[in-house]
Protein backbone atom coordinates (compact mmCIF):
# COMPACT_ATOMS: atom_id res chain seq x y z
CA UNK A 1 0.00 0.00 0.00
CA UNK A 2 1.46 3.33 -1.04
CA UNK A 3 1.99 6.03 1.59
CA UNK A 4 -0.60 8.81 1.69
CA UNK A 5 0.83 12.33 1.86
CA UNK A 6 -1.19 15.29 3.15
CA UNK A 7 0.87 18.45 2.78
CA UNK A 8 3.25 18.30 5.76
CA UNK A 9 2.84 14.71 6.91
CA UNK A 10 2.56 11.18 5.58
CA UNK A 11 0.52 8.13 6.54
CA UNK A 12 2.52 4.92 6.25
CA UNK A 13 1.29 1.36 6.41
CA UNK A 14 2.81 -1.60 8.22
CA UNK A 15 6.61 -2.01 7.89
CA UNK A 16 6.89 1.06 5.66
CA UNK A 17 6.02 3.07 8.74
CA UNK A 18 8.67 1.61 11.00
CA UNK A 19 11.26 2.12 8.28
CA UNK A 20 10.14 5.75 8.01
CA UNK A 21 10.39 6.26 11.78
CA UNK A 22 13.91 4.86 11.88
CA UNK A 23 14.95 7.00 8.91
CA UNK A 24 13.55 10.13 10.61
CA UNK A 25 15.32 9.28 13.88
CA UNK A 26 18.62 8.67 12.09
CA UNK A 27 18.39 11.98 10.21
CA UNK A 28 17.11 14.17 13.05
CA UNK A 29 18.85 12.58 16.05
CA UNK A 30 16.26 13.39 18.76
CA UNK A 31 17.74 14.01 22.20
CA UNK A 32 15.09 11.87 23.90
CA UNK A 33 12.20 9.80 22.60
CA UNK A 34 9.07 9.86 24.75
CA UNK A 35 6.44 7.17 24.23
CA UNK A 36 2.99 8.00 25.56
CA UNK A 37 0.87 4.94 26.37
CA UNK A 38 -2.05 3.95 28.54
CA UNK A 39 -2.13 0.89 30.77
CA UNK A 40 -3.73 -1.19 27.98
CA UNK A 41 -1.28 -0.28 25.23
CA UNK A 42 1.66 -0.60 27.61
CA UNK A 43 0.72 -4.23 28.14
CA UNK A 44 -0.47 -5.20 24.67
CA UNK A 45 1.25 -2.90 22.14
CA UNK A 46 4.47 -1.47 23.55
CA UNK A 47 6.28 -4.87 23.47
CA UNK A 48 5.43 -5.15 19.76
CA UNK A 49 6.60 -1.62 18.96
CA UNK A 50 9.94 -1.44 20.71
CA UNK A 51 11.85 -4.07 18.67
CA UNK A 52 10.90 -2.04 15.59
CA UNK A 53 12.63 1.14 16.79
CA UNK A 54 16.32 1.51 15.97
CA UNK A 55 17.99 4.18 18.06
CA UNK A 56 20.66 4.88 20.64
CA UNK A 57 18.64 7.79 22.05
CA UNK A 58 17.17 7.52 25.52
CA UNK A 59 13.58 6.23 25.43
CA UNK A 60 11.25 7.28 28.24
CA UNK A 61 7.77 5.81 28.65
CA UNK A 62 4.95 7.89 30.14
CA UNK A 63 1.87 5.88 31.07
CA UNK A 64 -1.61 7.18 31.83
CA UNK A 65 -4.87 5.43 32.67
CA UNK A 66 -7.08 4.46 29.74
CA UNK A 67 -10.50 5.94 29.08
CA UNK A 68 -12.23 9.09 27.84
CA UNK A 69 -12.54 10.36 31.42
CA UNK A 70 -8.77 10.95 31.46
CA UNK A 71 -8.74 13.05 28.29
CA UNK A 72 -8.55 16.35 30.16
CA UNK A 73 -6.27 19.17 31.20
CA UNK A 74 -5.43 17.49 34.52
CA UNK A 75 -3.91 14.56 32.64
CA UNK A 76 -2.08 16.98 30.37
CA UNK A 77 -0.60 18.76 33.38
CA UNK A 78 0.68 15.46 34.74
CA UNK A 79 2.29 14.51 31.44
CA UNK A 80 3.75 18.01 30.91
CA UNK A 81 5.34 17.80 34.38
CA UNK A 82 6.73 14.34 33.63
CA UNK A 83 8.20 15.55 30.35
CA UNK A 84 9.95 18.47 32.05
CA UNK A 85 11.29 16.28 34.85
CA UNK A 86 12.63 13.78 32.29
CA UNK A 87 14.51 16.48 30.39
CA UNK A 88 12.26 17.19 27.44
CA UNK A 89 13.69 19.83 25.09
CA UNK A 90 12.91 21.23 21.64
CA UNK A 91 14.83 18.35 20.06
CA UNK A 92 12.78 15.64 21.76
CA UNK A 93 10.35 13.36 19.91
CA UNK A 94 7.01 12.07 21.20
CA UNK A 95 5.44 8.86 19.93
CA UNK A 96 1.75 8.46 20.78
CA UNK A 97 0.95 4.76 20.95
CA UNK A 98 -2.74 4.07 21.53
CA UNK A 99 -6.31 4.79 20.54
CA UNK A 100 -8.04 8.09 19.95
CA UNK A 101 -7.62 9.34 23.52
CA UNK A 102 -3.86 8.85 23.38
CA UNK A 103 -3.41 10.41 19.94
CA UNK A 104 -5.76 13.35 20.66
CA UNK A 105 -4.21 14.07 24.04
CA UNK A 106 -0.62 13.24 23.06
CA UNK A 107 -0.76 15.44 19.99
CA UNK A 108 -2.03 18.35 22.08
CA UNK A 109 0.66 17.83 24.71
CA UNK A 110 3.43 17.63 22.10
CA UNK A 111 2.08 20.69 20.27
CA UNK A 112 2.27 22.80 23.43
CA UNK A 113 5.25 21.56 25.47
CA UNK A 114 8.29 23.77 24.80
CA UNK A 115 6.06 25.59 22.26
CA UNK A 116 5.89 22.40 20.23
CA UNK A 117 7.96 19.28 19.67
CA UNK A 118 7.65 16.80 16.78
CA UNK A 119 5.34 13.86 17.34
CA UNK A 120 4.32 10.64 15.64
CA UNK A 121 0.97 8.86 15.91
CA UNK A 122 0.83 5.08 16.01
CA UNK A 123 -2.88 4.28 16.44
CA UNK A 124 -3.61 0.88 17.95
CA UNK A 125 -7.40 0.87 17.61
CA UNK A 126 -9.45 0.73 14.43
CA UNK A 127 -11.09 4.03 15.34
CA UNK A 128 -7.67 5.62 15.67
CA UNK A 129 -6.44 4.20 12.37
CA UNK A 130 -9.32 5.47 10.25
CA UNK A 131 -10.19 8.67 12.10
CA UNK A 132 -8.49 10.09 15.20
CA UNK A 133 -4.87 9.83 14.02
CA UNK A 134 -5.58 11.40 10.61
CA UNK A 135 -6.18 15.10 10.06
CA UNK A 136 -4.17 16.92 12.70
CA UNK A 137 -6.91 17.48 15.29
CA UNK A 138 -5.47 17.26 18.81
CA UNK A 139 -7.20 18.18 22.04
CA UNK A 140 -8.99 17.35 25.24
CA UNK A 141 -12.43 17.53 26.78
CA UNK A 142 -13.55 20.38 29.03
CA UNK A 143 -15.57 18.83 31.80
CA UNK A 144 -18.27 16.81 30.05
CA UNK A 145 -17.93 18.73 26.76
CA UNK A 146 -16.03 16.84 24.07
CA UNK A 147 -12.93 18.24 22.37
CA UNK A 148 -13.34 21.84 23.50
CA UNK A 149 -9.63 22.59 24.00
CA UNK A 150 -7.04 21.84 21.34
CA UNK A 151 -5.11 22.68 18.20
CA UNK A 152 -4.99 21.57 14.59
CA UNK A 153 -1.39 20.50 14.13
CA UNK A 154 -0.39 17.42 12.13
CA UNK A 155 2.10 14.82 13.32
CA UNK A 156 5.24 14.34 11.28
CA UNK A 157 3.81 10.95 10.33
CA UNK A 158 1.11 8.45 11.23
CA UNK A 159 1.81 4.72 11.16
CA UNK A 160 -1.08 2.34 10.52
CA UNK A 161 -0.29 -1.29 11.31
CA UNK A 162 -3.37 -3.55 11.37
CA UNK A 163 -1.40 -6.08 13.46
CA UNK A 164 -2.43 -4.03 16.50
CA UNK A 165 -6.08 -4.91 15.83
CA UNK A 166 -5.40 -8.43 17.10
CA UNK A 167 -5.20 -6.97 20.61
CA UNK A 168 -8.81 -5.69 20.47
CA UNK A 169 -12.12 -7.31 21.43
CA UNK A 170 -14.82 -7.59 18.78
CA UNK A 171 -16.82 -4.69 20.25
CA UNK A 172 -13.94 -2.29 19.63
CA UNK A 173 -13.52 -3.50 16.06
CA UNK A 174 -17.21 -2.86 15.37
CA UNK A 175 -16.85 0.48 17.15
CA UNK A 176 -14.10 1.63 14.80
CA UNK A 177 -15.93 0.39 11.72
CA UNK A 178 -18.67 3.01 12.28
CA UNK A 179 -16.34 5.78 11.09
CA UNK A 180 -15.60 3.66 8.02
CA UNK A 181 -19.31 3.32 7.27
CA UNK A 182 -19.56 7.10 7.70
CA UNK A 183 -16.84 7.62 5.10
CA UNK A 184 -18.88 5.53 2.68
CA UNK A 185 -22.05 7.50 3.40
CA UNK A 186 -20.44 10.88 2.79
CA UNK A 187 -18.11 9.97 -0.05
CA UNK A 188 -18.30 6.59 -1.77
CA UNK A 189 -21.37 4.41 -2.44
CA UNK A 190 -19.24 1.45 -3.60
CA UNK A 191 -17.15 1.62 -0.45
CA UNK A 192 -20.35 1.62 1.65
CA UNK A 193 -21.54 -1.53 -0.08
CA UNK A 194 -18.14 -3.20 0.45
CA UNK A 195 -18.37 -2.40 4.16
CA UNK A 196 -21.78 -4.07 4.35
CA UNK A 197 -20.14 -7.38 3.45
CA UNK A 198 -17.40 -7.29 6.10
CA UNK A 199 -17.25 -10.47 8.19
CA UNK A 200 -13.57 -10.64 9.12
CA UNK A 201 -11.86 -7.63 10.67
CA UNK A 202 -8.42 -9.29 10.58
CA UNK A 203 -8.21 -10.13 6.88
CA UNK A 204 -6.20 -8.65 4.02
CA UNK A 205 -9.51 -7.58 2.47
CA UNK A 206 -10.40 -5.55 5.54
CA UNK A 207 -6.88 -4.08 5.62
CA UNK A 208 -7.54 -2.71 2.13
CA UNK A 209 -10.78 -1.14 3.41
CA UNK A 210 -8.79 0.54 6.21
CA UNK A 211 -6.48 1.94 3.55
CA UNK A 212 -9.42 3.21 1.46
CA UNK A 213 -10.92 4.84 4.55
CA UNK A 214 -7.64 6.61 5.25
CA UNK A 215 -7.60 7.83 1.63
CA UNK A 216 -11.16 9.18 1.89
CA UNK A 217 -10.46 11.09 5.07
CA UNK A 218 -7.09 12.34 3.82
CA UNK A 219 -8.61 13.66 0.60
CA UNK A 220 -11.22 15.64 2.55
CA UNK A 221 -8.69 16.97 5.06
CA UNK A 222 -6.30 18.05 2.30
CA UNK A 223 -9.09 20.15 0.73
CA UNK A 224 -9.97 21.83 4.04
CA UNK A 225 -7.38 21.31 6.81
CA UNK A 226 -8.96 23.84 9.20
CA UNK A 227 -12.59 22.74 8.76
CA UNK A 228 -13.96 25.84 7.07
CA UNK A 229 -16.10 23.96 4.55
CA UNK A 230 -15.87 20.45 3.03
CA UNK A 231 -14.24 18.91 6.11
CA UNK A 232 -17.43 19.52 8.07
CA UNK A 233 -18.86 16.47 6.27
CA UNK A 234 -16.64 14.35 8.50
CA UNK A 235 -18.75 15.53 11.45
CA UNK A 236 -21.76 13.58 10.17
CA UNK A 237 -23.33 11.97 13.22
CA UNK A 238 -21.00 13.77 15.60
CA UNK A 239 -23.21 16.63 16.76
CA UNK A 240 -25.83 14.28 18.17
CA UNK A 241 -23.22 11.62 18.97
CA UNK A 242 -21.11 13.98 21.07
CA UNK A 243 -24.24 15.11 22.89
CA UNK A 244 -24.92 11.48 23.80
CA UNK A 245 -21.35 11.02 25.00
CA UNK A 246 -21.44 14.23 27.05
CA UNK A 247 -24.74 13.23 28.66
CA UNK A 248 -23.36 9.83 29.65
CA UNK A 249 -20.13 11.35 30.98
CA UNK A 250 -22.27 13.64 33.13
CA UNK A 251 -24.32 10.67 34.37
CA UNK A 252 -21.80 7.93 35.24
CA UNK A 253 -24.57 5.82 36.77
CA UNK A 254 -25.77 5.10 33.21
CA UNK A 255 -24.04 2.54 31.04
CA UNK A 256 -21.31 4.14 28.92
CA UNK A 257 -21.04 3.67 25.16
CA UNK A 258 -18.00 3.69 22.91
CA UNK A 259 -17.41 6.62 20.56
CA UNK A 260 -18.40 4.72 17.44
CA UNK A 261 -21.59 3.50 19.09
CA UNK A 262 -22.55 7.07 19.93
CA UNK A 263 -21.75 8.21 16.39
CA UNK A 264 -23.89 5.41 14.93
CA UNK A 265 -26.81 6.68 17.00
CA UNK A 266 -25.94 10.24 15.95
CA UNK A 267 -26.04 9.29 12.27
CA UNK A 268 -29.52 7.81 12.71
CA UNK A 269 -30.75 10.87 14.63
CA UNK A 270 -29.29 13.40 12.19
CA UNK A 271 -30.56 11.47 9.16
CA UNK A 272 -34.06 11.35 10.65
CA UNK A 273 -33.99 15.09 11.33
CA UNK A 274 -32.67 15.78 7.82
CA UNK A 275 -35.47 13.75 6.28
CA UNK A 276 -38.34 15.11 8.36
CA UNK A 277 -37.19 18.67 9.09
CA UNK A 278 -34.97 19.58 6.12
CA UNK A 279 -36.80 17.46 3.52
CA UNK A 280 -33.68 15.46 2.57
CA UNK A 281 -34.52 13.03 -0.23
CA UNK A 282 -34.81 9.38 0.73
Amino acid sequence: MNPITIKDFTIYFENQGFNAINKWIKENKPSTIFVLVDDKTMENCYPYLMPMIETTATIEVIEIDHGEEYKNIDTCAGVWSALVELGCDRNSLMINLGGGVITDLGGFIASTIKRGIPFIHIPTTLLGMVDAAIGGKNGVDLGHLKNQIGVINPPIMTIIDPAFLRTLPQQHLVNGSIEMFKHGLISDRVYWKDMLHVTDYLSDTFNSLIYQSAVIKSDIVSMDPFEKGPRKALNYGHTAGHAIESFLMEHPEREAVLHGEAIAAGIVIESYLSLHSARLNK
